[in-house]
């Protein structure tokens, strides 16, 4: 058995997964939302490492210029929008069947966590969809006939492109449609206690 050490790729997973599973639970946990917003940087950029690591090098760029740029600036302009305040966890501790909730969440999550470790990746016997036999990024676009070729797209962007836009279209609008939903109501909501504030006379 290759020791962790051993292994490069193997241990840069491994020191990206701590922080991203730390900086997450910094996102929940920390009083201060800027803060919490930094974190969350922190966590995309361990991602992304994650993605270079499995050699998905178009996905982990996308996840620096999207998630931890853009995604992140309007997360922290909607922060300022709503003008939150540092508020800490101590409510929550002073009632004792949320305690028991989050403990009883975070129990749950590791033993899933651990049991997938234990597994590892299911369907290793079956062919990862967009590789090749050779192990270069391809998604086949259409088979081949009988006198023709098919068309195959080659590389790490156009297999991500592909499968994104052929296999994973649906999700991918849903989760377009959420983000627009999401980013409307926080406006909403910042608009509410802008006219409360006007209405008290705050500056």
């Amino acid at each position: 058995m290759v020791g962790i050490f051993d292994n490069p790729g193997l241990l840069l997973f491994f020191i990206f997964s701590g922080v991203l599973v730390a900086g997450a639970l910094g996102v929940v946990f920390h009083p201060n939302p800027i803060s919490s917003a930094v974190l969350l940087v922190l966590s995309f950029f361990a991602l992304a490492g994650i993605y270079a690591v499995i050699g998905s090098v178009f996905v982990a760029t996308m996840q620096v210029l999207v998630y931890a740029g853009a995604i992140m600036v309007l997360v922290v302009f909607v922060l300022m929008l709503l003008s939150l305040h540092d508020e800490g966890i101590a409510k929550l501790w002073n009632h004792p069947l949320k305690k028991v909730l989050v403990l009883s969440v975070v129990v749950l999550l590791a033993i899933v966590l651990i049991h997938s470790v234990k597994e590892g990746i299911p369907n290793t016997e079956a062919s990862p969809k967009g590789y090749s036999e050779s192990g270069s990024y391809e998604y086949t676009l259409s088979k081949s006939e009988e006198g023709k070729v098919g068309v195959i797209a080659e590389g790490n962007t156009a297999a991500v492109g592909s499968s994104m836009f052929l296999d994973y279209l649906l999700p991918f609008e849903i989760v377009s449609i959420l983000l627009l939903a999401a980013v409307l109501g926080a406006v909403i909501l910042g608009k509410k206690n802008l006219g409360k504030k006007t209405e008290e006379g705050e500056p």
